[in-house]
C-alpha cells in the first residue's frame, strides 16, 4: 500500500521567514518543518493558537536576531 501524499504547512505560502535564507537552509527547513512534520514548527503553533508570530521566530523556535527594546 503506498505511503499516503504528505501535506505542506497551510502557511507556507506567506511565510515571511524565506526571505532571509539562501537556497540549502531553505530547503533544509521547507523538508523538515513545512513540507514533512509542521506541526512541530513554532510558527505553525503560534498561529494555530490566534497568537503573533515575530518575524524572526524559526520553526524551531531560535530567531535570527535579537529584538532590540524599545526606546
Amino acid at each position: 500500500m503506498p505511503d499516503e501524499p504528505q501535506l505542506d504547512c497551510p502557511y507556507l505560502t506567506p511565510c515571511p521567514i524565506f526571505k532571509y535564507f539562501r537556497t540549502y537552509a531553505k530547503k533544509a527547513y521547507l523538508r523538515m518543518y513545512c513540507q514533512g512534520d509542521y506541526e512541530t514548527c513554532e510558527r505553525y503553533q503560534l498561529r494555530q493558537q490566534g497568537k503573533p508570530v515575530p518575524e524572526n521566530l524559526l520553526p524551531h523556535g531560535g530567531t535570527l536576531w535579537d529584538v532590540q527594546p524599545a526606546q
